[in-house]
């Protein structure tokens, strides 16, 4: 894909979401036919939108994820500065096609990770961050069938982000077994889906490292004060307009997220 074709199609998807427009499809020759074109996609909506980047996400951390977007792999995309709420958050339902959540851990990072040649492991990348939150990812997409338009179109789409939700900072991150450390996702009072972090690749920080590693290969790194969020324990589950998503993660708090009609 040329530099020119990724910006026309970052400048679609830029303006799809300024105007809560679903979107067919790209326009033609702007389609991602691999996963570099739809990250260069992403990169060039980066550079374009002129929201400061806050942090990344991590999709397709879990089995049932890969199965139902037809991959074996996760994805990156980017979490932009006005779409980072803290807990209690009110998102208007009037800024999304359609409002989906995920109960997930998020990282805030104290140190940078860097580009390189060699691959980050889990433990170096955990040596550099500050804390841990308990999250929900609100999942939207420009495009008008989420499913059917396919891992690089989402990828392209900054990975189908359309917010993050952070309750109160865990400091004490080595503290708390987050390979079994359990998330219990409720709409309008009504359990819809609980999981633990070894749902997000096996452990939310094989996560961070598998993003800092993906990003290292197109010559990117994380930041210092960056927050990456490491994928859905709970699945995904759409919330009505007017509706309440709460995610219970036992001794580590609860995020509440109400998306006013």
């Amino acid at each position: 894909m040329t530099p020119d074709a990724a910006r026309q199609a970052a400048r679609a998807l830029i303006d799809a979401r300024n105007a809560v427009t679903a979107l067919e499809d790209l326009p033609e020759g702007c389609i991602p036919a691999t996963a570099d074109d739809s990250r260069a996609i992403q990169e060039a909506m980066a550079d374009l939108c002129g929201w400061p980047l806050a942090g990344y996400k991590i999709g397709c951390t879990t089995a049932a994820a890969q199965e139902m977007l037809k991959t074996d792999r996760p994805f990156p995309g980017r979490v932009f500065g006005p779409f980072l709420l803290r807990s209690p958050a009110a998102a208007p339902a009037g800024n999304f096609i359609r409002q989906g959540v995920e109960g997930e851990f998020a990282f805030k990072l104290a140190a940078d990770i860097p580009a390189r040649p060699d691959p980050w492991t889990r433990a170096e990348v955990a040596e550099r961050v500050a804390c841990l939150f308990p999250a929900v990812e609100i999942i939207d997409t420009r495009f008008t069938r989420f499913a059917e338009a396919g891992i690089l179109r989402l990828t392209a789409d900054t990975g189908a982000n359309g917010g993050l939700v952070l309750g109160d900072a865990v400091a004490d991150r080595a503290a708390v077994d987050l390979e079994d450390a359990e998330i219990v996702m409720s709409i309008e009072g009504a359990e819809t889906g609980r999981g633990r972090g070894r749902e997000a690749l096996g452990h939310p920080l094989e996560a961070l490292a598998w993003l800092a590693n993906d990003l290292s290969r197109r010559g990117y790194g994380l930041l210092a004060g960056q927050v990456v969020t490491t994928g859905t324990c709970t699945g995904m589950q759409y919330v009505p307009d007017g509706g309440t998503a709460t995610a219970e993660f036992g001794g580590l708090g609860t995020v509440t997220v109400t998306f006013p009609a």
